[in-house]
């Protein structure tokens, strides 16, 4: 019915842009989950879907450490380990855990590189099953495509998103590595120097997967970076919030009141309400805070939506419940919403809620309050972004409200909120010290920032051979009965990263992303790159200019998914040669690596 509407034009064109917005996404929905098919194929389609269910489970399960995960290692090869690790039976072997903090430690620190290298081997392999496991997953995804009539699986997942297809991506991961290799190589170079000098080699020798934390650290302890002076002093949970409050204020004319909370209406006593207050329209939605560490807890940071903004005075309710159903059988109904009137907008609507989620230390004595590392100040304001984005994309249809738009999009407000943080008239909002009120020196955030950017090069390097990775992985390869993660990495690996392949390892296996983020690895680099770009253009002069904030809620924010990305960052770059969302606009996006 609706492939028929949508092909009626003196139907479809009564539609508003977010209408027609809603019925594509709709469509490509359904087409995605094989209604299409026939019935002895859409069945076919419901095992698959079973099945990458389970082996996601269980790949995912595989990524937590066991007791089997460990090396022994004689006492006496750890020289320059800070930490002394008890001994076993034997008296000078230690046990050590190939899967927890204990591998990053002795990457930096143990002077013995052939110790270093047998770690980072057993850190890095995995047994047979692991990578059979991993590769059933992925074939399984090609299978799902192959029926629905796709090359690949990146290919179906793709058509949704910003970048619409594979090709497109590695058009953007390629121009990216070609554009940023040259920075990634200086920073390579500085390692090299550093294990020529500790080696006492007389030419350039090679970097090894096992060396790099280690000659960093050489490095760091060289340069000014290393002596950083502690920074959290200056940011009090309390103050950070209320900071965000006022740049929200001077950016969209929004701020955050503190509410009361009922008895019942939160699942800790840890959690804090806020009231979403536009200057113009008054409450327009709320926040619930959850930001200190606790037993139990989920500990990465994130943002949920609890309730997607909406119209609701339009709900007719006719054949909501079709006819000879007895309502009591359908159980609970969503009670009626009567809503809340927008300034500006014709109906009422549903307000958003959402919660922010972080791990955050608490304060040891109630005279203190808790405070926040620099990493964990740009994680807060990060989070923020998203809850933004909440608060002020508020459609017709909760389907397009908010953070409800492609992957490769979404994250966009909420890494440009990150550069907020690098900001000193930003930091001058709120960064005093927590006893004396003192403001924060400048020299101390040059400082941090210094340190937050050495080696980063590096990082986004492997960050990008990730990504291509897993585009390889989701591509028509993995159709092939000669199909071998291990590999395509080491292949990759050569090609585009830093180091050399190391044999008997096999890191995919840890890839996490590869389930969750399948085919979408890139979207972060995609929109560090896009935030990077508007920060310059539209910010970077005057953090807290009222037009700048203004040009990007309206352009940006307030679509939530309703609008093509790629218009919202066209208009607000004023930027036509992006607008058409293809290869060639992919491909600029791809040379903006100064922006990362």
């Amino acid at each position: 019915v609706l492939k028929r509407v949508m092909s009626t034009q003196s139907i479809s064109s009564q539609f508003s842009a977010e209408e027609f917005q809603v019925a594509q996404i709709f469509l490509r929905d359904f087409e995605k989950s094989g209604i299409h098919l026939p019935s002895s194929e859409r069945e076919q389609f419901v095992r698959l879907s079973d099945k990458v269910i389970t082996l996601g489970r269980k790949f995912t399960h595989n990524l937590q450490p066991n007791s089997n995960d460990y090396i022994e290692v004689d006492v006496s090869l750890l020289d320059g380990l800070k930490t002394k690790f008890p001994t076993t039976s034997k008296s000078n072997v230690v046990k050590i855990s190939t899967k927890t903090w204990e591998v990053p430690m002795i990457m930096k620190q143990v002077k013995n590189e052939e110790v270093r290298e047998s770690i980072y081997i057993a850190s890095n392999s995995a047994t047979k099953e692991h990578v059979e496991l991993l590769e059933d997953l992925l074939r399984t995804r090609g299978e799902i495509a192959k029926l629905l009539g796709m090359e690949s699986y990146s290919q179906l997942f793709l058509m949704d998103k910003m970048v619409k297809n594979p090709e497109n991506v590695q058009t953007f991961l390629h121009s990216l590595a070609d554009h940023h290799r040259p920075k990634a190589l200086a920073d390579l170079r500085l390692l090299q120097e550093a294990k020529m000098k500790y080696t006492q080699g007389k030419k350039s020798p090679t970097i090894y997967a096992w060396d790099r934390d280690f000659y960093i650290e050489k490095v760091r302890l060289k340069s000014s970076t290393q002596s950083v002076a502690p920074i959290s002093q200056f940011f009090s949970v309390g103050s950070v919030i209320q900071g965000l409050s006022k740049l929200f204020s001077r950016l969209y004319g929004i701020s955050f009141e503190p509410a009361d909370i009922w008895p019942g209406e939160v699942w800790h006593e840890d959690v804090r309400k806020l009231d979403v207050i536009d200057e113009s329209e008054g409450k327009i939605g709320t926040i619930y805070c959850d930001l200190f560490s606790r037993f139990g807890k989920y500990q990465n940071a994130a943002h949920y939506t609890v309730r997607c903004s909406r119209r609701v005075d339009d709900d007719d309710g006719i054949n909501d419940i079709p006819s000879g159903i007895d309502p009591i059988d359908l159980g609970e109904l969503a009670t009626s919403n009567e809503g809340e009137t927008i300034k500006g907008r014709a109906g009422r609507y549903q307000l958003p809620v959402v919660v922010l989620v972080c791990d955050f230390g608490k304060p040891k004595n109630s005279k203190n309050p808790s405070l926040l590392s620099w990493v964990e100040v740009e994680t807060l304001f990060h989070e923020m972004g998203h809850a933004m984005h909440s608060m002020i994309g508020r459609t017709d249809f909760h389907n397009v409200s908010g953070t409800r738009c492609p992957t490769d999009f979404v994250e966009l407000p909420s890494i440009l909120m990150e550069h907020f943080v690098h900001s000193p008239s930003v930091l001058s909002l709120f960064a005093k010290h927590f006893e004396t009120r003192a403001p924060i020196p400048l020299d101390l955030i040059y400082s941090h920032r210094n340190a937050r950017s050495q080696f980063s090069a590096m990082e986004t390097q492997h960050q990008i051979l990730m990504a291509l990775l897993d585009q390889l992985y989701h591509s028509n390869l993995a159709n092939s009965p000669k199909f071998d993660t291990t590999a395509i990495l080491a292949n990759l690996q050569d090609t585009v990263g830093l180091y050399p392949s190391v044999p008997g390892t096999a890191w995919q296996v840890q890839f996490g992303h590869l389930y969750s983020y399948g085919a979408t690895y890139y979207s972060y680099l995609f929109c560090r790159v896009l935030a990077g770009k508007i920060w310059q253009n539209t910010f970077e002069k005057d953090p807290l200019s009222r037009e700048a904030g203004g040009k990007f809620r309206e352009e940006v924010l307030r679509w939530g998914g309703s609008r093509d990305p790629w218009n919202c960052i066209g208009e607000v770059l004023k930027d036509e040669r992006i607008m058409a969302g293809d290869n060639k606009s992919v491909s600029i996006v791809g040379e903006w690596v100064d922006y990362l």
